[in-house]
């Protein structure tokens, strides 16, 4: 059976025009109130709240706070760190809005895909002690975890994409091209960003789900960071899509899982001491 929901589309979390955050509370929450908070992609310069909707019902017809966010996106005077500044932003107004109707928000998952997933990613490894939600967990699809390869940058073709160039340069506020790409500068910026650069064993409990035909961000990095999340003994799963590119089939088989994933990690992970 169903659980009713509430929703409050289009809360402001900022005075930006992307400051906007969907809240979705179940009328008939789990004893122990946390949230799911779904970061859309979109190569950090474009997507919409609006495509996690479905996951945001899903779970919250599960019994769980959900909440979908907009975001600034990178420019040449916004960088990937002014995104997590949005998050925690956003965590604050959601975590307001729910003790008006009495629910004390403590703990977050985090989830999106892509430039989405790189985010969570990103905020629960290095955000965690000044979040005012703390990361417990991510599920991230088809996330970029090493921005500083040749290969993430020219794609599995191999060949120069200007675009992607340009777009990292926003994401870390330092011009990447093809030229200085492997310089001192470069790499530092570039390693800031990558979330595999804070992988230890204090990291949140991950879970990884990638096609094994990814166009845009090669399986053998997502291979290379799962296997650093085990040598670190963080708890993880990683499932694959098999014969899939980056846009992942959200009616097959493996998508039932990975929901299945997230609701166990949410079980586990979500529950308020």
């Amino acid at each position: 059976m169903e659980n009713k929901l509430t929703v409050f589309p289009d809360v402001s979390y900022g005075n930006h025009e992307r400051h906007r955050v969907d809240i979705f509370i179940p009328q008939k929450p789990k004893s122990q109130m946390s949230l799911i908070l779904f970061i859309h992609g979109g190569g950090w310069h474009d997507g919409d709240k609006e495509i996690h909707r479905s996951d945001a019902e899903f779970f919250c017809n599960q019994g769980y706070v959900c909440a979908t966010i907009n975001y600034r996106f990178v420019t040449d005077e916004l960088s990937v760190f002014n995104e997590l500044d949005d998050i925690t932003s956003a965590l604050e107004a959601i975590k307001n809005k729910c003790a008006q109707y009495g629910f004390n928000i403590e703990k977050v998952l985090l989830s999106g895909g892509s430039a989405g997933a790189h985010l969570a990613l990103l905020y629960a490894y290095t955000r965690k002690e000044e979040a005012p939600v703390t990361p417990v967990a991510v599920c991230a699809y088809c996330p970029p975890v090493n921005c500083t390869k040749p290969d993430f940058l020219m794609g599995i073709s191999g060949e120069f994409q200007e675009w992607k160039y340009e777009i990292l340069s926003k994401c870390c506020g330092v011009t990447v091209n093809k030229e200085n790409l492997l310089s001192e500068q470069s790499q530092n910026a570039l390693e800031r960003i990558s979330p595999e650069n804070y992988v230890s064993g204090n990291v949140v409990p991950t879970a990884v789900f990638h096609g094994d035909n990814d166009e845009l961000i090669p399986f053998e990095h997502i291979k290379a960071f799962v296997a650093l999340l085990n040598e670190k003994g963080v708890k993880n799963d990683f499932l694959v899509y098999e014969n899939s590119g980056h846009l992942l089939d959200k009616t097959c088989e493996t998508a039932v899982k990975a929901k299945e994933i997230i609701r166990n990690y949410a079980e586990m992970y979500l529950k308020q001491e």
